[in-house]
């Protein structure tokens, strides 16, 4: 097919693109994070509003509904959250979540095709290749869906990539071009992006410009001698180029940054070692281990893009490694030095620091343009290698084998994100080993399904609806007047006044995901993604735990036991309430029947060694010191394999 009809193609795929994702933006779920970025957009707006200092530091001073979570919020950059909030302050009609997840579309849009550009560029301006590149990234489904309430990270890599785009185009225009104005306004804007999007990763855009730069300069003879030792004018210009867009980069990031402002340069390096330094000790589920987050294996970002992005395009990213002597030939070795120094380098760098990470790899999403275009360029070497009627076959390949994720893509809609690949058997071979909706979307779904399905109650009175997801105050905002909402944890919801508890499967425990204890009974709506529930909305059999609970904590343990025996008529999936049934049995002496409560508590979570020690205590008091000593090593043993599963 001619170059240019490809061409065509693929600013056609663009504009398409960036109409329909803004406009489906609006049925994702909002997103873990967003209740903080939105009130830290707040604060960026009150301080150049208003004067007020909220947003230059939170670590001394911060809002008390949100505690730890916004702590050191200062030190990210504040860009996409002043221009969301800026936005939703003129149209006060357009909800701040919408006006996110629009905004959050439009620069996931503009990754894929500043991937594709940069593809095109790259491999001696062949558009299809773009096309193909642009088509890989728009069915990651990971990628895809995150673009539509992720605030950060994607326009982060967008930010990345545009960068490093124009930056390219800059070496190897800067002999042809009469000036290079418009593409110095480019990549500064790029830069001016990373560094508002994540003050303290500018430096790593700094140091990709600089190695990039160096290695185009070494790697390149011909245009070293040009640039360097033949024309003292076309140097400068292309100096000039560089230091005006990071000059007007990070002043464009600067603007939008209150803490940076109070000291726009040593601010800029307090962020960064900040940031390097902060403890974001969170429990992650990865291959079936829960770790913390400042312990992950060395290996944790690696295995997540490989096991949660399109096979197809992994295995051609993979074949670029045999297929280097032809892709030296081809490209040049600064490409090849370039794919591999953006695709690499930053995961290395976090094994060789052993930096904090958590939440699969969407800290690390910028590099996932490198690993495309590697998958890309493998296609196009496998053509060359054909003879001319076949050369469209490697092509065809590539189509045909991202069709069933394509399948996938719309038909899982709008829950893409929670995407696996078949090396872990898809989300039913992950369920139970890795996290699946940890960015809690699939909360709108379940809000929405009480919206439609529960009717109002009688007389003023309100739903009460608790939850352990964020986003609530979002879903019912337009139903407060019938529907009570907040937050109560899991494995203490029984011990809550409500009618219906929303939840989620991230923090439960490994062995109720794996062995069929999650969800509990009483599930009215599941949110599903191929059979498997993500989310989940739990009806109340009966209040008579939350009496039960109340009695406890009063030590009216009598009531306490009538009220338990009454409830577990009704719901016998809660080991919790097992476990505080046991307790009251054994405060009265009933000692049997506390241990016989207990056995079913761990019958339903065998990995929790709390129930096993109090077991321990209620044979102490039957006077079986076997089963007591029993009863402890169990709980010993349960914490030691914990232990030694971390550490392997």
């Amino acid at each position: 097919m001619d170059n240019k009809i490809w061409k065509r193609i693929f600013w056609a795929l663009c504009i398409a693109t960036l109409i329909i994702m803004p406009l489906v933006s609006n049925q994702f779920g909002q997103c873990g994070d967003e209740d903080v970025e939105i009130q830290y957009g707040i604060d960026i707006f009150n301080y150049f509003a208003y004067g007020d200092q909220q947003a230059i530091d939170y670590d001394k001073q911060s809002h008390s509904k949100f505690g730890a979570n916004i702590r050191g919020m200062q030190f990210y950059g504040g860009m996409f959250d002043l221009l969301t909030e800026t936005v939703h302050r003129a149209i006060p009609s357009w909800h701040i979540v919408d006006v996110r997840h629009f905004f959050s579309a439009i620069f996931g849009v503009l990754l894929f095709m500043f991937t594709g550009l940069l593809a095109y560029r790259l491999a001696n301006k062949k558009w299809w290749i773009a096309v193909l590149s642009f088509v890989f990234m728009l069915f990651s489904p990971r990628i895809f869906g995150e673009s539509m309430n992720n605030g950060k990270d994607i326009p982060f890599a967008m930010g990345m990539t545009m960068g490093i785009y124009y930056l390219v185009r800059i070496l190897q225009d800067f002999d042809t071009r009469k000036n290079l104005w418009r593409e110095t306004a480019l990549f500064g804007l790029g830069w001016g992006i990373v560094f508002g999007m994540r003050s303290a990763g500018g430096l790593l855009f700094i140091a990709y410009a600089g190695v990039i730069v160096v290695a185009y300069l070494v790697l390149n003879t011909s245009r070293r001698k040009l640039l360097i030792e033949n024309n003292y004018k076309l140097f400068k210009k292309v100096a000039l180029s560089i230091l005006v867009g990071l000059a007007g980069g990070y002043i464009l990031g600067l603007l939008t940054w209150p803490f940076g402002l109070q000291a726009p340069i040593s601010n800029f390096f307090v962020a960064f070692k900040e940031m390097a330094n902060r403890e974001v000790n969170i429990r992650v589920l990865f291959d079936g281990v829960y770790y913390s987050s400042m312990d992950m294996p060395w290996y944790y970002e690696f295995q997540w893009i490989f096991i949660s992005n399109p096979i197809i395009i992994m295995v051609l990213a993979c074949l670029f490694v045999p297929l280097l002597p032809k892709a030296l030939k081809q490209y040049g070795i600064f490409t090849i030095f370039l794919l591999f120094f953006c695709a690499l380098f930053p995961i290395l760098y976090i094994i060789y620091k052993k930096s904090t990470v958590y939440d699969t790899w969407r800290h690390v999403f910028f590099v996932y343009p490198f690993f495309v275009m590697m998958a890309v360029f493998s296609v196009d070497i496998l053509g060359t290698m054909l003879k001319n009627k076949w050369k469209w076959v490697p092509l065809a390949v590539a189509f045909v084998g991202l069709l069933p994720v394509m399948a996938w893509t719309i038909k899982s809609h709008p829950h893409q994100y929670v995407y696996f690949n078949s090396f872990v058997g898809g989300p039913a071979g992950a369920f139970g080993r890795y996290d699946l909706d940890y960015y809690l979307v699939s909360g709108k779904a379940s809000a929405a399904w009480i919206l439609k399905n529960v009717p109002r109650p009688a007389n003023g009175q309100k739903l009460r609806v608790l939850t352990n997801m964020e986003g609530m105050d979002t879903y019912f905002r337009k139903d407060t007047s019938w529907i009570f909402s907040q937050y109560a944890r899991y494995y203490e919801r029984n011990q809550q006044d409500w009618d219906y508890y929303i939840t989620y499967g991230r923090f439960v425990s490994v062995w109720q995901l794996q062995n069929g204890k999650w969800p509990p009974a009483n599930v009215v709506y599941s949110t599903e993604v191929d059979g498997v529930p993500i989310g989940v909305v739990i009806k109340r059999s009966s209040k008579a735990s939350f009496y039960a609970y109340t009695a406890l904590q009063k030590q009216d343990f009598n009531t306490a036991i009538q009220q338990y025996a009454e409830f577990l008529k009704t719901d016998s999936s809660d080991e919790m309430v097992y476990s505080n049934y046991a307790i009251a049995l054994a405060s009265v002496g009933r000692l049997q029947e506390a241990e016989a409560a207990l056995v079913k508590a761990t019958q339903l979570d065998a990995s929790r060694p709390d129930f096993y020690q109090i077991l321990a205590q209620v044979y102490q008091g039957m006077g079986d010191r076997n089963k007591a000593q029993q009863a402890m090593m169990q709980a010993q043993s349960i914490m030691a394999q914990e232990e030694m599963a971390r550490q392997h």
